[in-house]
């Protein structure tokens, strides 16, 4: 370096790739001490996954199939929505009726 150029701040860094450059040298070997206390890393087990509760829900969204209860506050006159997909379903007097009046549901009765 000459006087006029000011100092690198830190120094070039070069690649390097694992495997030896034609004509190069060969590879450094890693070279373990016979002294070395080797790690042994024990890792936990995964807990098993938590059991998926059972499908709750007397109807089935056509649209998305989501399994719902109808809300039992609504007025007979308020549309029921999926609750998954926010779908419009039908009337709550059409989910109330014994049995549910499935030809104006957007939504499939479950046999229990």
């Amino acid at each position: 370096m000459s006087d006029s150029e000011p100092p690198r701040p830190r120094k070039i860094l070069s690649l390097k790739s694992g495997v030896a450059a034609p004509g190069g040298p060969p590879p450094l070997e890693r070279i373990q001490r016979p002294d070395a206390k080797k790690r042994v890393v024990v890792m936990a087990p995964e807990p098993p996954p938590a059991p998926a509760p059972p499908p709750t829900g007397d109807f089935k969204c056509k649209p998305c199939g989501t399994r719902f209860d109808p809300p039992a506050e609504l007025a007979d006159t308020d549309s029921v929505r999926c609750p998954s997909c926010n779908a419009r379903l039908g009337l709550a007097s059409d989910f109330r009726a014994t049995p549910p009046n499935v030809d104006k549901l957007r939504a499939r009765y479950l046999k229990k």
